[in-house]
């Protein structure tokens, strides 16, 4: 039996009236939004049975499908977990890099092959459009390990270019940096958080592309 423990986030910049959101540091990029505190446990299962298939089908050694999953539920009013302080290791750095492509990857092949009225396509006036959505995720990258400017304007360029700075920089951290806790705006941040919110920031969107571009192909075919 596999057994995570599972943060819910109940204050923070991420929850406010969307509800709080569930974590699980153990993977990170499982996450999960609800409206209340037992809808985020609730998602949260379908999330980790989600992204751990995601990981089984590249060949990560993670549990599988038939081993059963415990979770332990503990309710946190802060955007820094216990866990984001524990020092991150180098071999552990290169696995969670292995996962940032996976779920690169997954972005990739959800959108590679759209056509290009696709990118700037609404369902409705006040939604994003799948470009903005793209160009976000590809500016969220350099948030999280600080920001640059000058970034080529198409979204897909933007995401490769990006990334590639996020990873040189956080290989580049030293034995001293893996383990500093910085504070941005008051917040508290280490690399082991700095990875898990860029992981979970994508597979967030990436589910938002998946509902959108099922949303853009319907309206086409109708």
């Amino acid at each position: 039996m596999a057994k995570y423990l599972v943060y819910i986030e109940t204050v923070g910049d991420r929850t406010g009236t969307e509800g709080p959101v569930a974590h699980v540091p153990a993977l990170p990029g499982a996450s999960a939004r609800g409206k209340n505190i037992q809808e985020a446990r609730q998602n949260i299962r379908a999330a980790i049975d989600e992204y751990l298939s995601l990981l089984r089908d590249v060949g990560e050694p993670v549990p599988k499908a038939s081993e059963d999953i415990h979770l332990e539920f503990e309710e946190v009013g802060t955007t820094t977990f216990l866990t984001d302080y524990d020092a991150i290791h180098p071999n552990e750095m290169e696995t969670l890099f292995r996962w940032m492509a996976v779920s690169r990857q997954e972005l990739m092949d959800l959108v590679k092959s759209l056509p290009a009225s696709a990118f700037d396509w609404k369902p409705e006036e006040d939604t994003p459009a799948i470009r903005d959505i793209l160009c976000h995720m590809a500016e969220a990258d350099l948030w999280y390990t600080d920001r640059l400017k000058q970034w080529p304007e198409a979204p897909l360029f933007r995401l490769a270019a990006t990334r590639g700075v996020a990873l040189e920089r956080l290989r580049a951290l030293s034995d001293e940096e893996r383990v500093r806790v910085t504070k941005h705006e008051g917040e508290e941040w280490t690399p082991r958080k700095v990875i898990r919110r860029m992981l979970e920031h994508e597979r967030e969107h990436i589910t938002q592309l998946h509902r959108l571009i099922e949303s853009y192909r319907s309206h086409s075919n109708a």
